[in-house]
């Protein structure tokens, strides 16, 4: 069961946002540490989430649903529920957003 949870958690959270990621750091030239933190957000978030689903799994239905309704975005969730994506999805904002530091 476990298992099956994880991957829906990848499929409609983290992949999505690694997706993204990828295609918005390539456009903005983001520096190689910068990438690496956000890569390793990506490896630590599916069984960090999955857990929280297997949990909670209303707060997993309901943040699928915010996320793919626009109400919420993938990297919100991440930042607050994975603790290793918080500096990562911090690190990559100001590049993305066109107002490096």
């Amino acid at each position: 069961m476990q298992d099956f949870i994880a991957s829906l958690v990848s499929l409609f959270l983290v992949e999505p946002f690694e997706a993204e990621m990828r295609e918005r750091m390539a456009a903005a030239r983001v520096p190689r540490e910068v990438v690496q933190q956000v890569v390793q957000c990506g490896r630590v978030a599916t069984p960090v989430l999955a857990e929280r689903v297997m949990a909670d799994p209303w707060w997993g239905a309901t943040t699928v649903v915010r996320v793919w309704a626009g109400a919420s975005t993938a990297d919100a969730v991440l930042a607050e529920t994975v603790p290793p994506c918080g500096p990562a999805i911090r690190a990559v904002r100001p590049f993305l957003s066109g107002t490096e530091a």
